[in-house]
């Protein structure tokens, strides 16, 4: 089985939002990038150092919420002039140790002050003043002729990121539907218990994955969330279905999720919401709008 394909038993365990398969197809590809620049460059220190930078910022472009791929670009931008000047600034005063420590207060306040207000930034600020000080082991700059050397390479293996960024193959609609297979696997094991709430966590968790990607995604995907949302509030309440109607119910929406696998439409597939002459399920249009909305996503 293809580690592309949006369900992989083996994978979903322990990667249920296939966001750890991008990250991995991601980094392997900047990482083939920097050791080809690498071959024809000689840094002025341990490459590893430049090269660990530059794959810091292309992880946190993809982990970071952002609209469009410039605004990835933005903040592989924004993280590597980050890393790069924390390291500068501590290399020019790793001599000043009563200078460095006081830099160091500073500096920390001023990260965590502007940083910490957004969660998707939150973590940033350690992992700058951490890089900084793993970067004082390696032989930072300590002159001004070295940070004019040093920011050159953070320059050219920082290029590689941006190959990465502006080429790589765009998982989004991976991302989106491997949640919103995870939303209908839950939604099926739990139709007609009246003991489930939609505070389920697997649920939360997987909405919460799906809405920080619609900036990057077709309207008709918002269109489709806004109908997960609307189907988790209304049919995934006890309605006290009959055990017939409890079946079709969990039939379709297995049905929907293999679908979703396949990468095809729902209205292909022989199924009993079709038939004019099923009875009526309760809230029926919630469960129809659902699969208009997965459907139009493929037109």
């Amino acid at each position: 089985m293809s580690v592309f394909t949006i369900r992989n038993k083996y994978l979903d365990v322990y990667d249920p939002f296939w966001l750890c398969r991008v990250l991995a197809l991601k980094a392997g590809t900047v990482a083939i990038l920097l050791f080809l620049c690498n071959t024809f460059l000689s840094a002025p220190q341990s490459p590893v150092l430049y090269m660990l930078t530059t794959l810091v910022g292309v992880i946190a472009s993809e982990v970071l919420p952002s609209k469009s791929r410039w605004n990835k670009f933005s903040n592989f931008l924004s993280v590597i002039v980050l890393l790069s000047m924390g390291s500068i600034f501590f290399g020019l005063l790793s001599y000043f140790k009563i200078s460095l420590f006081l830099f160091l207060m500073v500096f920390t306040y001023i990260v965590l002050r502007f940083m910490v207000k957004s969660t998707a930034t939150a973590t940033l600020p350690i992992l700058i003043l951490t890089w900084g000080l793993i970067q004082l082991e390696g032989g930072s700059a300590t002159n001004f002729t070295a940070v004019a050397n040093n920011l050159l390479y953070y320059f050219e293996f920082g290029l590689m990121g941006v190959i990465t960024i502006a080429f790589f193959p765009d998982f989004t609609p991976h991302i989106f539907k491997s949640a919103f297979i995870r939303v209908l696997e839950s939604n099926a094991r739990h139709i007609g218990d009246p003991n489930y709430r939609n505070s389920n966590p697997a649920v939360l968790a997987a909405l919460y994955i799906m809405r920080t990607k619609l900036g990057q995604l077709p309207e008709t995907y918002k269109n489709l969330y806004e109908s997960i949302v609307t189907f988790q509030a209304e049919y995934m309440r006890p309605h006290h279905l009959t055990p017939d109607e409890q079946t079709q119910a969990k039939h379709i929406l297995s049905e929907l999720a293999q679908a979703v696998s396949n990468k095809k439409k729902f209205s292909d597939r022989q199924n009993p919401l079709q038939a004019e002459s099923e009875p009526e399920l309760p809230v029926r249009s919630v469960l129809r709008r659902l699969i208009i909305s997965y459907d139009q996503c493929l037109a």
